[in-house]
């Protein structure tokens, strides 16, 4: 009884063909992705700084009084 027309066979080719299409495509991903890890790093540095900041203003210090005295406590250790 015959199962119905079957698929024709794929030339090296054109197998060759679809795998760069697939690498190409993957490619495009992950330079998406390092975009976007980029961004989310940027976003992450940017928060800490705005928190050191915050924390400076809160001190009631100068940033130069801040700087002396992480200085002075790095000779000391």
């Amino acid at each position: 009884m015959p199962r119905g027309v079957r698929n024709s066979v794929k030339t090296i080719n054109e197998q060759i063909a679809e795998v760069e299409a697939k690498i190409a495509n993957y490619r495009k991903k992950i330079s998406n992705l390092n975009s976007k890890k980029k961004q989310l790093l940027a976003s992450r540095e940017k928060a800490e700084m705005d928190a050191l900041y915050k924390a400076v203003r809160e001190s009631g210090k100068s940033p130069s009084e801040l700087i002396s005295e992480i200085e002075r406590q790095s000779i000391q250790a």
